[in-house]
């Protein structure tokens, strides 16, 4: 087979067993080609976002595939092709994919900041739904067999790089930003940690890392300073899950064995991906242990779709319709199960949400109202106040 069979059948692969698209893109970033059925959304996100420059500026300086997220936090492999004298030919792009479950609360956050038209966010929320979830690691691995077959030579995972965000900050940016909804990398921090306690994951950890700086130790070895902070945030999130009822034994045991594998890690892509499968790892034991303690079925199975979808508009029908149970079944097997009721679940969550949030000074008290779906900035505070006896002015102020 030529080359031009091969790749037909790589992406025709792809396509039907993950549902990765491919994307051509000419020598001079014109877009050529695309497989995707409706492309032109997905390709305006792209090219609007920071893809376009980095993606510029690291085919200038190298010939490797490199791994891009945009303003939604889609994750993208743009993969050179080029002749043996170095020149480039053209640009190949796989994806876009995710790396973890995203809620639709936050993606209509990431849409609202794009100042797209009511009928461009209905249309790009349907293609967004399609877009599937898969594991950095298992997406480098396609990257790689696809570079081979474009170029006629293999080259390791290692060699894949990653958007390094921090290297070409804008001047106009506050540089302590960490993202675009105003968390500071120790707003955040709070975030995960908050996080690992509900035994929840936040969305597209794997993005927000590769962006994530615990001061600079070691300004010319990018390499070491993702290690330094990778081992830093491990430190916190096995303390945390042991605060979480996870046995000390276990817990020490996983950090470990996560610290050794950075150390051996060869790449920023490596180091990112083992902190983001021991978040998901610890995560997930301090979710299974809550779970544990709870006998019924589907009061286990209840508790768990709360747990995920808290910042997401939900009342019982909906929740029951999920399930597939009455809502008088669930209500009954969870309040004897739990000795709160469904509704006093949810907001539990919500409240505890919303007191890590507050310790960020940068987000507005409307914005945590809206987020949580509460019908207004007033009822929020009385139901934040039933809970926590304080306002979330008066929370903020003495958390700060």
């Amino acid at each position: 087979m030529n080359n031009n069979i091969h790749l037909n059948y790589m992406e025709e692969l792809l396509l039907k067993t993950e549902k990765i698209y491919s994307w051509h893109l000419s020598a001079s970033y014109e877009w050529v080609y695309s497989n995707h059925p409706n492309p032109t959304p997905l390709k305006n996100i792209f090219t609007l976002s920071d893809c376009d420059f980095y993606l510029r500026q690291h085919v200038q300086e190298s010939a490797s595939p490199i791994l891009l997220y945009d303003d939604l936090s889609l994750l993208w492999a743009a993969i050179p092709v080029v002749a043996e004298n170095r020149q480039l030919i053209s640009i190949h792009l796989l994806g876009p994919v995710f790396s973890s479950y995203t809620s639709d609360i936050y993606l209509h956050e990431k849409m609202d900041t794009q100042n797209m038209s009511i009928k461009s966010k209905i249309e790009l929320f349907n293609l967004i739904e399609q877009i599937p979830v898969i594991n950095t690691s298992v997406f480098i691995r396609y990257v790689s067999q696809f570079s081979y077959t474009l170029n006629d030579a293999p080259i390791s995972i290692h060699d894949i790089k990653l958007q390094d965000n921090s290297s070409v900050l804008r001047e106009d940016e506050d540089k302590q930003s960490f993202t675009s909804s105003g968390h500071t990398s120790y707003h955040y921090e709070l975030l995960m940690l908050q996080s690992i306690k509900d035994g929840t994951p936040i969305s597209n950890f794997a993005a927000q890392f590769s962006s994530f700086q615990i001061g600079t130790m070691c300004p010319d070895n990018p390499l070491r300073q993702k290690k330094d902070e990778a081992i830093a945030l491990i430190t916190l999130f096995i303390r945390t899950a042991i605060q979480s009822g996870i046995s000390e034994e276990t817990a020490y045991t996983c950090s470990d064995y996560y610290i050794q594998s950075i150390e051996a890690a060869s790449t920023v892509p490596d180091v990112i991906q083992i902190i983001e499968v021991m978040y998901l790892d610890i995560t997930n034991q301090v979710h299974e242990l809550s779970l544990m303690q709870i006998h019924n079925p589907v009061v286990r199975e209840c508790m768990n779709y709360l747990d995920t979808n808290y910042k997401e508009k939900l009342d019982l029908d909906e929740l029951a319709d999920k399930l597939g149970y009455t809502k008088y079944y669930i209500s009954l097997r969870f309040k004897k199960e739990t000795g709160i009721t469904v509704s006093e679940y949810l907001t539990e969550r919500r409240i505890s949400y919303a007191k890590t949030v507050l310790k960020n000074p940068h987000i507005k008290i409307q914005e945590i109202s809206d987020e949580l779906h509460f019908s207004s900035p007033s009822h929020f505070s009385f139901v934040f106040r039933k809970y926590t006896g304080v306002t979330p002015t008066q929370y903020r102020k003495n958390a700060v």
